[in-house]
């Protein structure tokens, strides 16, 4: 019995320890797979975005789409979230560089093709928050212009090395110049960690950036990735695909039919699933957020059916078909399934929605226009903007000649252009009649007084001036809501505006301060040359009168032509090493052996040869050697200087019609102020002088009391010149059609290449006018 006991005791104390030991066990394994489940939730998710290429909404499934199979993408729809109202740039690199910045083009925008490699892109933004990154597919962003094109040597290479953009792995094609880009899809030309591959032949580029992808994913360890996926497919050129019955021979496989469109849009869909079920095999499927986007709508030579509707495709249109696109997030456990969202989402949301994802707070130091729509994925809400504003221009650029520039804002319902175009775009989808402001109901005139104000807030300019229609041809020549734009100010007084279309750059002169500014949309202004119109000793203070240079041209050959008030000659620029080093060479130097009073202005017929005007009035105090104003011709041929005319007191802005039939001369006389006309018989011989405009009654009413001053005529012949309170618009018959009113002294005008824009130097100002109206 005392045995039993004792032995007992000692099975009840083995007992006791067994019990011991599995608590103590229970409790640290209770605590490392409570540290691990903590660890798990506290790990920060993944991140793809793929980025379809010209693919609108209507080619989806999850968006009503019926002419093609896309079961992969509208999965993720039905196990995510599916957004209704978002929205891309018309063209692919327009919404890339909003995309890639989190900013309005209006921003940073350079050309087609190129992104500014002085851009930040989410790229290094989430290198610095501590994410792996991945870009594969489409690049396109370093150079686009060939070598033919005009202009092509101020971009050509001048965009962003992919290298350099932020993501720690890459596999692309077109990373070069256009005319290397070789194809996308068969025997595809791609740059793979900054080396070509070169064993491309027989594959599909589609899928070696989609295999690139989930390497890079699985190689990843545990650290966080961001994957940026801008697909190839479905852009033209319609080739088949590896699903083709065409691609078993091989020789068809880069042959062209929008006939294939249908296995590319397919095979995209094949590429996304590809990529999700390597994710679930890796076990990271639940930790990834995945996003599916397209950077615009579908080419226009494609027709699909959607909600039982035949649409056509809209690429590079700002109506729905050209910016209305498919947008699916998904991301299991985090974001609900059979989800619809209704907020507006634009491009420039992304960048801070990752961020906010990743939990990383956007730096101090970087601007971005976008909101993070987190919260929406979330279930959450949030006080977003209920409207898309875009600024849209994709010029410059090899084929986007025939596009215009536009800007606008919508919601669902209304969208109103910055040019003042207003439409119900829910019932008018095409934009075919613009509502009337007139017959607007008091909520439709709020929407657009609102949208009104978020443009003026936006633009990059503030609006200037007015304009003063008077005949109803007027509006053929300058668009009904064309807006005066404020781009430059702060100059003594500007004068001699010339454009330079390859630069896409406006020149222009400050007479007083003996300097030639430049400007452009994306630099803005800056000094081009300095001294421009008096390069003697210094003279301090310097006599009344002309010092700088006036009027500018440039000739044939693309020299920049100066006429030089200070100098008292027409010179032209030979070097320029800096702004403050130019060099002259005088051309035009006197007449008869006598110095010219003061060069004005000057325009060049069609063979080269020069008429200019040459002033006294730019001498002040000084003496003139002539004795006379005149209207010169110079030969280009042999050099010589002939007087045409010595009878107008003040000649001053001079223009040659586009036949090189007719001479404008535009005199300051303050009590003879006219604009005259001259038949040229031939080269430096004029005949039938008469006067066109009498500028006399309209100065007497103006603000500026200013007399007629530079001349530049539109394709169609009419005169627009600086006069009475801006620059007048007058036929060659002169008939006065309209005013774009500066109210104060106003010095010349130019325009751009395609007419499109007219920028109207006016005493301290630099003012554009868009002409015509914004596109659709």
């Amino acid at each position: 019995m005392k045995l039993f006991l004792i032995n007992n005791l000692h099975i009840n104390r083995t007992v006791l320890k067994l019990i011991a030991y599995c608590i103590v066990s229970m409790c640290m394994g209770y605590t490392s797979w409570a540290y691990q489940l903590q660890t798990n939730s506290n790990k920060r998710p993944n991140i793809i975005l793929i980025m379809l290429d010209d693919l609108g909404y209507e080619c989806v499934g999850a968006y009503g789409g019926t002419s093609y199979k896309t079961p992969n993408i509208d999965q993720l729809a039905k196990t995510g979230m599916l957004f209704i109202q978002a929205y891309a740039q018309p063209l692919c690199t327009n919404t890339r560089v909003k995309l890639m910045t989190g900013k309005y083009n209006y921003r940073n925008w350079t050309a087609f093709g190129i992104l500014n490699p002085d851009q930040k892109t989410f790229g290094h933004l989430m290198q610095d928050a501590g994410y792996a990154t991945c870009i594969a597919g489409k690049w396109q962003l370093q150079s686009y212009d060939p070598v033919s094109y005009p202009g092509s040597e101020f971009r050509r290479g001048t965009g962003m090395q992919v290298e350099h953009a932020g993501f720690d792995a890459y596999c692309l094609w077109h990373t070069g110049h256009t005319e290397n880009k070789g194809s996308r899809y068969a025997n595809p030309t791609i740059l793979q960690n900054g080396t070509f591959l070169s064993d491309t032949t027989n594959k599909y580029g589609p899928d070696i950036f989609s295999d690139f992808i989930n390497d890079f994913i699985n190689k990843q360890k545990g650290k966080p990735f961001f994957v940026y996926y801008p697909m190839a497919l479905t852009h033209d050129p319609f080739t088949p695909t590896p699903q083709s019955k065409a691609w078993s021979t091989p020789e068809k496989r880069l042959q062209k039919d929008t006939t294939n469109f249908k296995d590319m849009v397919a095979y995209a869909d094949k590429i996304i699933g590809k990529i999700i079920t390597n994710l679930e095999k890796q076990g990271l499927r639940d930790n990834t957020l995945v996003m599916v986007y397209s950077d615009n709508g579908t080419h226009q030579t494609i027709f699909s059916k959607a909600n039982q509707q035949y649409i056509q495709g809209g690429k590079g249109l700002t109506i729905e078909t050209g910016i209305k696109v498919p947008f699916i997030a998904n991301w299991p456990g985090h974001i609900q399934k059979e989800q619809t969202a209704e907020i507006l989402i634009d491009a420039i949301d992304f960048l801070p929605t990752m961020l906010d994802v990743a939990g990383k707070k956007i730096p101090e130091d970087f601007i971005t226009d976008g909101q993070s729509f987190y919260p929406t994925l979330k279930g959450e809400s949030s006080n977003r903007r209920d409207w898309v504003y875009m600024n849209y221009n994709p010029k410059p650029g090899a084929g986007k000649d025939h596009i215009n520039p536009a800007e606008f804002v919508l919601n669902k319902t209304y969208k109103l252009y910055g040019d003042g175009r207003f439409y119900n775009v829910e019932k008018d989808k095409q934009e075919l009649k613009p509502l009337n402001t007139f017959t607007l109901n008091q909520h439709t005139k709020k929407v657009k007084q609102r949208f009104e104000t978020i443009i003026d807030s936006l633009k990059k300019y503030p609006t200037y001036g007015s304009i003063e229609r008077l005949d109803p041809a007027f509006d053929s020549i300058v668009s009904i809501h064309a807006r005066i734009d404020l781009v430059a100010k702060g100059f003594n007084w500007a004068e001699g505006p010339v454009w330079l279309p390859k630069e896409q750059t406006l020149l222009f002169t400050d007479v007083p301060e003996n300097k030639v500014y430049q400007w452009n949309d994306l630099k803005g202004l800056n000094l081009y040359l300095n001294p421009s119109g008096y390069t003697g000793p210094d003279i301090n203070p310097w006599p009344r009168g002309g010092k700088g240079a006036n009027g500018l041209g440039v000739d044939a050959e693309g020299n920049l032509i100066l006429c030089q008030q200070g100098d008292r000659v027409i010179s032209k620029l030979i070097s320029l090493k800096d702004s403050l080093t130019p060099k002259y060479e005088p051309f035009i130097t006197n007449y008869n052996g006598k110095k010219f009073n003061s060069p004005n202005d000057l325009t060049f017929d069609s063979q080269g040869n020069i008429y200019f005007t040459d002033p006294t009035y730019g001498l002040k105090d000084a003496k003139s050697d002539l004795g006379f104003s005149g209207v010169f011709f110079y030969s280009k041929k042999d050099s010589t200087v002939i007087l045409l005319d010595r009878d107008i007191k003040f000649p001053n802005g001079v223009a040659i019609s586009h036949d090189n039939k007719t001479l404008y001369v535009g005199d300051s006389n303050t009590s003879f102020p006219k604009i005259f006309a001259f038949d040229i018989l031939a080269p430096g011989k004029l005949v039938s002088k008469r006067i066109l405009f009498d500028v006399t009654e309209l100065r007497e009413k103006s603000l500026s009391k200013q007399c007629p001053d530079g001349i530049k005529l539109d394709k169609n012949g009419n005169l627009f010149f600086a006069g009475p309170d801006g620059v007048l618009i007058v036929t060659p018959k002169g008939k006065h059609l309209g005013t774009i009113k500066t109210n104060k002294a106003t010095g010349n005008c130019e325009f751009s290449e395609d007419g499109r824009f007219l920028f109207i130097v006016s005493d301290d100002l630099l003012l554009r006018v868009n002409l015509k109206p914004y596109a659709k």
